[in-house]
């Protein structure tokens, strides 16, 4: 049973193991468990029932949490971190960029992405694929949303830094720290200094040239002549949609990569599915149910938002309890995605469970794209590039582990590899 620190409450047991924290809370107090970082009231809610109403029935009795508050020191006012007016502006002025039809265009991209980047793996050598997913989402990022060749080295560089700074959000009064040079702070703005002088450049040239490239980028420019947008808006959407359009497709890569290689008999049966559709396009993507069945199993598994977290603007009342204006809230989709109530054998990797036809479980028992109007805008992009990227890759390789190189865990903003992800590919 923990015991809450003075001052600091439950801030070292959470930061110590994050996902042992958050899976010990429900199991010692149910659906609805309160406990404290620094000064911060937190109350988890782990039942479905209770995600629905934070994320689509209550929605606007909350705001972004703790850490995107704190990231907007480095996204603004992207979709990511804005709030009402300004959010819904630039959705609707991002949402037609993510239309299926756009996104079948992006498709091809993300099938050469794939091709070429595996292409340049060395036979049965321990590669890292999590930097490999990495490289190929960032590519595709680069091409479909911005129109532009990105320097993969710099923007990882970027989040790295960035990345190194998670913990501070927790901290009492840590946006008055944030101009201190030390330590991950002087990371912070160092990662802050890269990223926007990466992004300014691509988009003073677009802004420049007036070049319609047919991505993303070029709808945001050509469409905010009327001040819609001003540069520092298109700043802080162009960086918004670089990370997120590639980190957590590149997780959820890696990690099915992963769960294949330890699975060599599901891996055979992927690679059958895949041999009978052949080099696969946009087209094919109904012909690979057991692609997308493995993608939804390892979100399941291993969500790359593993906690989605707000802030309460109005009292809510939540099981006989009541949640404060300014208290935080946290939806724990690592703690849903793994409960044994909608989820048989919740740490067993199986993808037929998504081949059944629709299961008796409840509508947010999985929810790794969120839910309501926050849910992720490039929700079609991410499943899309995830189970083309694994076909083409699958089509040419055949993975398994690294002796003596299991895979760690690390819960940032997302669920990442910690120290890469390794694994031997063969040539089919």
């Amino acid at each position: 049973m923990r015991r809450p620190l003075p001052v600091v409450g439950d801030l070292f047991a959470f930061q110590s193991d994050r996902l042992r924290f958050v899976a010990a809370m429900q199991r010692e107090h149910g659906d609805v468990a309160r406990f404290r970082l620094g000064p911060f009231p937190v109350w988890q809610l782990a039942h479905p029932d209770l995600v629905r109403q934070v994320l689509v029935t209550d929605a606007a009795g909350f705001r972004k949490g703790m850490v995107l508050q704190r990231a907007r020191v480095v996204l603004g006012d992207g979709l990511l971190t804005a709030e009402g007016d300004v959010h819904r502006q630039h959705r609707d002025l991002v949402q037609p960029a993510f239309h299926s039809r756009h996104i079948t265009g992006y498709a091809s991209v993300m099938v050469d992405r794939s091709a070429a980047v595996s292409a340049s793996w060395t036979p049965r050598e321990p590669l890292d694929v999590h930097a490999a997913t990495v490289r190929m989402t960032l590519e595709t990022a680069g091409t479909t949303l911005l129109g532009t060749s990105v320097d993969v080295g710099a923007v990882e560089g970027a989040l790295a830094d960035l990345l190194s700074a998670y913990k501070l959000a927790f901290l009492p009064f840590s946006q008055r720290l944030q101009g201190l040079p030390v330590g991950p702070l002087r990371r912070l703005q160092r990662g802050r200094r890269r990223l926007h002088g990466l992004v300014d450049s691509v988009v003073a040239d677009r802004v420049a040239s007036g070049r319609d490239g047919g991505d993303l980028l070029s709808a945001l420019v050509l469409g905010s002549g009327d001040g819609r947008l001003s540069s520092q808006e298109l700043r802080d959407e162009a960086a918004t949609l670089l990370l997120a359009g590639h980190e957590t497709t590149a997780n959820t890569l890696a990690f099915a990569l992963h769960l294949l290689a330890v699975h060599p008999s599901v891996q055979a049966s992927v690679r059958d599915e895949v041999d009978g559709v052949g080099a696969p396009g946009p087209d094919d993507l109904d012909r690979l149910p057991l692609c997308r069945a493995v993608v939804s199993e390892t979100l399941r598994l291993y969500p790359p938002s593993w906690m989605m977290g707000r802030q309460a603007l109005v009292p809510h009342e939540v099981g006989g309890h009541v949640i404060e204006p300014g208290d935080l809230v946290v939806l724990p989709q690592w703690v849903v995605h793994h409960d044994e109530r909608w989820w048989p054998q919740p740490f067993t990797f199986d993808p037929s469970r998504w081949l059944d036809g629709g299961a008796d479980r409840p509508r947010w028992a999985f929810f790794p794209f969120g839910a309501g109007l926050r849910r992720c805008i490039g929700e079609g992009f991410a499943w899309t590039e995830a189970v083309l990227g694994l076909a083409t890759i699958l089509r040419h390789w055949r993975l398994r582990p690294v002796p003596g190189r299991p895979l760690r865990l690390d819960p940032l903003i997302t669920l990442r590899p910690r120290g890469g992800l390794w694994l031997i590919p063969e040539p089919r």
